[in-house]
């Protein structure tokens, strides 16, 4: 027995394929007699609509993506990428809309534009996290006319949302706190220069304080570590009394060097984040906490706003200054 197809339908309904597409695809431009025409000729017929090719042909998208980048750098132990991932699944788990989750990397972006990935995927919207401001996507967004919706990322484009807490804030308040204690030559250790979250997270630092000291490990507990030891060796540690790492990552590195060189008890230590290895290590990590499951899902609910209202917004969920045993600040 052949197969029925699209072209039986509509022979059989006395109408065009076209029309019989627009019935599957739920345009508004079919007349009810025209619906139940196909309707009863694809019941007779035993046709089942493809879901897949119903989806490709469709204008209504109804498909999200979330790309996150260079997740293969991040080190073990740290949970971001599966906690956006879980949270933006769980939200679109109770939408009408499917789930994509994309990796990307330099080389990728050179390969294939964010506006050919979403067109070949059918995208309706966009969530990202995890880019650089040299990155080619991060210069595409700056013009680009889908929905999106970036995680911790400022894009200069009013039509990009932006999810994130208010790292300028966070790091202005731990500072102050770190002040307030007596700590007067903190070091501020920062990840990426060309990632934005970097730059709002030296601005707090620097507003809060009068003689600023900042270095950069690229996020790399690795080079965190040797960085202290470079600090060490140059007497440039000697000044300081506490180190405030823009990252849990970073803040780690620091504690296994000031370890080695028994200095774990005269410098106070603060991370950023609180990934699940802050409260594990020796000492456990004084840090600030972002509630990174909201973030996912306040991005993806933000997202599913844009698609149908056309209008990007810019929210800030709460942090938490999370004392424990490498600093105390209250």
């Amino acid at each position: 027995m052949n197969k029925v197809t699209i072209r039986d339908v509509a022979k059989l309904a006395d109408v065009s394929i076209s029309s019989v597409s627009h019935v599957f695809n739920h345009y508004d431009d079919i007349s009810e007699e025209t619906k139940k025409k196909v309707y009863d000729a694809s019941k007779k017929l035993g046709y089942i609509p493809n879901s897949a090719a119903r989806n490709l042909s469709s204008k209504q998208l109804k498909t999200v993506a979330l790309i996150l980048n260079d997740i293969n750098a991040i080190a073990r132990g740290v949970a971001m990428p599966l906690e956006i991932i879980s949270g933006v699944s769980d939200y679109l788990d109770d939408t009408e809309y499917e789930f994509v989750f994309y990796s990307t990397s330099l080389k990728k972006q050179k390969e294939k534009t964010l506006r050919q990935f979403c067109n070949e995927h059918n995208i309706s919207g966009v969530i990202i996290q995890g880019l650089r401001t040299t990155d080619p996507y991060y210069e595409e967004l700056k013009h680009f006319d889908l929905p999106v919706v970036a995680i911790d990322l400022y894009v200069e484009n009013p039509s990009v949302g932006v999810v994130s807490i208010d790292n300028e804030l966070a790091t202005y308040e731990m500072t102050k706190v770190l002040l307030e204690k007596g700590y007067e030559n903190i070091l501020f250790m920062n990840g990426d220069p060309k990632a934005t979250v970097s730059h709002e997270r030296e601005a707090g630092y620097r507003k809060a304080m009068k003689k600023a000291l900042v270095v950069y490990a690229d996020y790399s507990e690795k080079e965190a570590f040797d960085l202290i030891f470079e600090l060490f060796e140059k007497d440039q540690l000697k000044a300081c009394d506490a180190i405030f790492a823009a990252s849990d990552l970073m803040a780690i590195g620091c504690l296994k060097a000031l370890k080695e060189l028994g200095l774990i008890d005269q410098i106070a230590l603060i991370g950023f984040d609180d990934i699940t290895l802050a409260s594990y290590t020796t000492p456990t990590l004084t840090t600030v906490r972002q509630d990174v499951l909201k973030i996912a899902q306040v991005a993806a609910e933000n997202l599913i706003k844009q698609i149908k209202t056309g209008k990007a917004k810019h929210s800030f969920v709460d942090f938490e200054l999370i004392e424990r045993q490498s600093a105390k600040i209250f």
